[in-house]
C-alpha cells in the first residue's frame, strides 16, 4: 500500500511539472514569436497590431526568462531562456522610441505662463459622471478634452466648474478663458475611411497672439485602411494651422510604439509629450465594465508645437472609465 501510495504521488508530481515545464516553454516561444513578429510592422499592417503590445511583450519575456531559468532543465532551459531574451530585446527595441527620450528637460516654470491640460475619454457607458465633473473641479484645468462627454457629463462640468464649455462633435472641450473661436472640423468626414471626431478651439496666447487647441478621437488601428486615413485627416487640418503654438491631445486608439503611429507622427510636425503613460484599460468594455488591475496600452496622447515646453505629465485617477485620463502641464517659451 505504501509503496503504491509512493509510486502514485510521484506520478502526479512528474506529470505536474510536465504541465509546468511544457507552460513555460510555451509561454517563452509564444512571447517570441509575437515579440518578433512585431517587428515586421514595419511592412505589414496586420504585423503592426502587435508592435500596440509591446509592454505585454516585455512583461511576458521577462517572466518567462525568469522562469526557465528556475524551472526548466539543462538544454531546455537555456533554449528557452535564450527565446525569452530575444523577446525582451525585440519588445524594448519597440519601446526605445520613449525609453530614449524620458523626460529629462522638465522644469519649474512661471505659473502665468503655463497651461494645465486634461485630456480623457470619459467613456459613454460611465456612471460616476459627478465624480469625474469633481474631480476636473479639483484639479483646475485651464483646458479639458473630453472625448465621449455626453450631455449629462457636459452639464456637470458646467456645474462644477467655471469652464467654457464647446460641445463640438465627438469631443468636449472645456477652457478657463473664453475662446476667440470654435470649431469642428465637419469637412473631414468626407475624406477616406470613418468619420474621425475633431474639433478645436482658439485662443489667446501669453504674448497675446492666437494659438489653438484641438481635440481628438480616432478609430481603432483595424482596419489598418481606416486608421491610416484617421492620420490624414488629423495632418490636413494641422496644414491649416501654426504648428508651433498648436496642441493636439485626445484618445489615438494607437500606441507610440506602433509603425504607422510613428509615420503619423512624424507627418503631424508636433512633438509627443507623453513617455510610455499607459492609459487603458481602466475597467474592461466588456463584463459591464468589470475594473481591470493594470493598464497596459499608452493611446491617449499630447501633441504640441515649439512655442511649449513640457513641465509635466502624469496619468490621472480610476474615475469609472475604460480609460485614465492624462493630466499635463505645458510652459509658454518665446519663439523667434
Amino acid at each position: 500500500m505504501v509503496s503504491v501510495g509512493r509510486s502514485s504521488s510521484r506520478s502526479i508530481t512528474a506529470a505536474v511539472r510536465v504541465v509546468v515545464e511544457w507552460g513555460v516553454a510555451g509561454l517563452a516561444l509564444g512571447t517570441c514569436v509575437a515579440a518578433v513578429g512585431a517587428q515586421g510592422g514595419r511592412w505589414n499592417d496586420r504585423l503592426d497590431l502587435l508592435t500596440h503590445f509591446a509592454p505585454v511583450w516585455l512583461a511576458s519575456g521577462l517572466v518567462s526568462l525568469l522562469l526557465a531559468m528556475l524551472v526548466l532543465r539543462r538544454r531546455r532551459r537555456w533554449t528557452f531562456a535564450a527565446l525569452s531574451l530575444i523577446a525582451v530585446i525585440s519588445a524594448t527595441t519597440l519601446m526605445a522610441v520613449d525609453l530614449r527620450r524620458l523626460p529629462d528637460r522638465y522644469a519649474a516654470a512661471d505659473p502665468a505662463r503655463t497651461l494645465k491640460i486634461i485630456t480623457f475619454n470619459a467613456w459613454t457607458r460611465n456612471r460616476d459622471i459627478r465624480e469625474v465633473a469633481r474631480w476636473v473641479a479639483a484639479e483646475n484645468p485651464d483646458i479639458l478634452v473630453l472625448q465621449e462627454g455626453a450631455k449629462p457629463l457636459a452639464d456637470a462640468i458646467r456645474a462644477e466648474t467655471s469652464l467654457q464649455v464647446f460641445e463640438g462633435s465627438g469631443v468636449l472641450i472645456a477652457t478657463r478663458a473664453n475662446p476667440l473661436e470654435k470649431h469642428v472640423a465637419w469637412e473631414t468626414r468626407f475624406l477616406a475611411g470613418g468619420p474621425t471626431e475633431l474639433s478645436w478651439v482658439v485662443l489667446r496666447g501669453p504674448d497675446g497672439a492666437p494659438f489653438t487647441v484641438a481635440g481628438v478621437h480616432c478609430g481603432w488601428p483595424i482596419p489598418a485602411r481606416a486608421a491610416w486615413a484617421d492620420a490624414q485627416k488629423i495632418t490636413a487640418l494641422l496644414n491649416t494651422m501654426d504648428r508651433s503654438r498648436t496642441i493636439l491631445a485626445g484618445d489615438f486608439n494607437s500606441t507610440q510604439w506602433s509603425f504607422r503611429q510613428r509615420a503619423a507622427d512624424a507627418a503631424f510636425g508636433l512633438e509627443r509629450r507623453d513617455r510610455a503613460h499607459l492609459t487603458w484599460p481602466a475597467r474592461l468594455p466588456m463584463s459591464h465594465g468589470t475594473r481591470f488591475p493594470w493598464p497596459f496600452l499608452s493611446i491617449d496622447h499630447l501633441y504640441a508645437g515649439g512655442a511649449w515646453r513640457t513641465v509635466s505629465v502624469k496619468r490621472g485617477p480610476e474615475m469609472g472609465s475604460d480609460h485614465y485620463p492624462l493630466v499635463s502641464t505645458l510652459a509658454w517659451v518665446a519663439v523667434p
